[in-house]
């Protein structure tokens, strides 16, 4: 009776709001600890997962896929136009959102509804730990969140010492074919490739139309191509087309399709996407398995 009269009194008392200083700039003001939470965009959903927040997650955009744990969660419809009269319904009391996969027009109306919603920047490697970091902060899971940074820079640093002295081959990440769209610098996937041993053959920043001429001006050695189906052929696509079929990569079968679930979304798994890479950089050097 003592202890049911105590838990009485402190459900009573006002739940004290935290601030935080979002990848944006914003303050957020957070009502206790998040207990119901909306990531709109997978990445973020991953990272949740594997700080161990993933009971707190009660909607998820219709991309996510990973974890399997997703597949019972509410779909709040895509990142760039979430349902708000589902997201409403599912009463969260947070909402993470991206600067550059989600639309501002989104962190506007959730906040017209009064919705506190915290944005993140996960720009090259080092905004991806940030981004990690600051979901720990928010979720109030710092120590997990410092946990996995340090895990994965483990990994990947284990990665790049086992590859460092190898030859370095120029490789060509193709986003999309038609119209030509490439992976830059200052981007995640160039930051993967450089630490799996690779060079990124394109020398402009962010993910820009390309022309191929410019393949041809600066030949890769290698061409990888985002897929959602990763397992089938390599190269039968780029083999058809006239303009890519005369290119030394395409003509050597240096053509690899890799997972876009794994290397688009900077996250947790973005030290599996090294891995991958360096064995299709470096084989050689992986008949031992990965380190």
């Amino acid at each position: 009776m003592w202890a049911l009269s105590i838990l009485l009194v402190l459900s009573g008392l006002p739940v004290q709001a935290a601030t935080f200083v979002d990848m944006a700039g914003r303050r957020v003001e957070v009502r206790g600890l998040p207990r119901r939470i909306i990531p709109l965009t997978p990445s973020l959903t991953e990272v949740l997962f594997a700080l161990g927040a993933g009971d707190a997650v009660v909607g998820v955009t219709d991309q996510d896929d990973y974890p399997p744990e997703v597949r019972g969660k509410t779909r709040v419809g895509g990142g760039l136009d979430p349902n708000l009269e589902v997201i409403l319904t599912l009463r969260p009391d947070l909402v993470l959102a991206t600067v550059d996969s989600n639309r501002w027009d989104t962190f506007l109306e959730l906040e017209r509804l009064k919705i506190p919603v915290f944005g993140l920047k996960p720009a090259g490697l080092k905004g991806v730990f940030t981004s990690i970091q600051k979901i720990g902060e928010v979720v109030g899971r710092p120590e997990q969140a410092e946990g996995l940074i340090v895990t994965m820079r483990r990994r990947m640093a284990a990665i790049s010492e086992k590859v460092k002295s190898l030859s370095r081959p120029r490789v060509l990440y193709v986003v999309w074919i038609d119209p030509l769209i490439v992976a830059g610098r200052e981007t995640v996937i160039d930051d993967l490739i450089r630490i799996a041993g690779g060079e990124n053959a394109v020398r402009t920043s962010g993910f820009p139309p390309y022309g191929l001429e410019q393949v041809v001006a600066h030949p890769p050695d290698v061409i990888l191509l985002g897929s959602d189906r990763p397992g089938s052929e390599d190269g039968t696509l780029l083999r058809r087309l006239p303009a890519w079929k005369e290119m030394r990569a395409v003509r050597e079968g240096a053509v690899r399709l890799v997972d876009t679930n794994v290397m688009h979304r900077p996250g947790p798994r973005i030290a599996e996407a090294v891995e991958l890479l360096a064995r299709l950089f470096h084989p050689e050097a992986f008949s031992g398995g990965v380190p």
